[in-house]
């Protein structure tokens, strides 16, 4: 992982490796006999000397803006699935052994009904009807494109380097309005900039690298580094070809106005209420993988999709009761800040140092995007947003 990152990559697929899942209910690889082994295009492959075990070949996706495209049930969404995991190291027989991308990888999507508090979203949305404020957006029952605004500029604001997104978990107009509809509504009557707008300046700017399914927009060949194609779970580089045909419909493309500058950004800090349990049981308790009992809120974590073991669920609920009683949440530290000093405490002391019970045994260390989108979507949570320097 560190020698991809250092390559100039933001992810690796091993060649051999075994993608596809035995089911959509189990996390154990399909029958080697089923499943079709992931091999390279030759023009994107890379080599890495391990110092246990020696060379390991396969496809490197350079940082910058990658598309994965192909037809419907070609394996564009089970590459990304494996991606999504690559964060995690895996088991020897998992197939996945080296399907490896940044430890700052993060996947987006949609979230109909997340509660969203305090998120400049202004790079994506403005001029909202009845004037609604959108340098200090909050909602608690944000849209698709609303919801999937404030998880991108959450996952900016905790240091993201690799953005995750499949087009069928993503708001169709918030990724991108085609030349028709611009034509009917015009840009002064839509509050959204579409995603496609943006891309190349969160990586031009912000250094942040895209990875994205696309299977039905190829307008998004004209942002593109690299364009892979998946034809029966084998992947082939067609950049050449999708470059040629963005250039040859330019004409009829050139209405999207692709941005030089994502747009301002806001420091957000946690304030001590709204991390406070309430309620007469002012318990925190994980019940499950995608929820977390906190007082008399239920606070649903089904959005964060990089959370695969309950103890995580159960490390980030004793984390936030942890904030509270340290005193870290005053208003004027960064959320940012505030993620720094628990990974600090956490390399000290282990989780058992940020556990309400000391060793308490049953505990996953969670990463600080997950701990940071739990905090976020907690529906009683406030910050004091303030613009950040440029």
């Amino acid at each position: 992982r560190e020698m991809v990152g250092g390559a100039g990559f933001s992810a690796f697929v091993a060649n051999g490796a075994i993608l596809p899942r035995a089911s959509g209910a189990s996390d154990a690889p399909m029958d080697k006999t089923k499943a079709i082994a992931f091999k390279s295009p030759a023009s994107l492959e890379q080599t890495f000397e391990l110092p246990h075990t020696g060379q390991v070949t396969g496809m490197a996706i350079k940082s910058g803006v990658t598309v994965i495209v192909g037809g419907g049930f070609h394996g564009k969404s089970t590459v990304l699935a494996a991606l999504e995991n690559g964060i995690y190291n895996h088991v020897p027989g998992d197939g996945r052994e080296f399907v490896v991308c940044s430890k700052r990888t993060v996947k987006i999507r949609a979230e109909d009904g997340r509660a969203v508090n305090s998120v400049n979203i202004s790079p994506f949305i403005n001029n909202l009807p009845y004037g609604r404020d959108t340098y200090n957006f909050s909602t608690p029952d944000a849209s698709g494109s609303t919801s999937q605004a404030a998880n991108i500029i959450e996952a900016i604001e905790v240091g993201v380097d690799t953005m995750l997104i499949d087009e069928d978990t993503c708001a169709t107009n918030f990724m991108i309005r085609d030349a028709r509809m611009m034509a009917l509504v015009s840009s002064e009557k839509e509050p959204i900039t579409p995603f496609i707008n943006k891309v190349r300046a969160l990586y031009d700017e912000k250094g942040i690298s895209s990875i994205l399914v696309i299977g039905g927009c190829g307008d998004y060949f004209e942002v593109a580094d690299t364009v892979v194609m998946m034809d029966g779970y084998v992947p082939s580089d067609v950049t050449t070809r999708a470059l040629e045909i963005a250039r040859s419909h330019r004409a009829t493309e050139s209405a999207i106005a692709h941005d030089a500058a994502f747009g301002q950004l806001s420091i957000r800090s946690p304030e001590p209420r709204g991390l406070e349990p309430q309620g007469e049981s002012r318990k925190v308790v994980a019940r499950r993988l995608d929820t977390i009992s906190f007082g008399e809120v239920e606070l649903d974590l089904g959005g964060i999709e990089q959370l695969v073991e309950v103890s995580q669920v159960r490390a980030i609920a004793e984390i936030m009761q942890w904030l509270t009683q340290q005193r870290l949440l005053d208003g004027k530290r960064s959320l940012a800040q505030i993620l720094d000093v628990v990974e600090d405490e956490i390399a000290k002391s282990g989780l058992d140092g940020v556990a309400t019970f000391r060793a308490c045994g049953n505990l996953a260390l969670p990463r600080r995007f997950e701990l940071a989108g739990a905090i976020n979507r907690l529906r009683t949570a406030t910050f004091a947003i303030s613009p950040q320097a440029e």
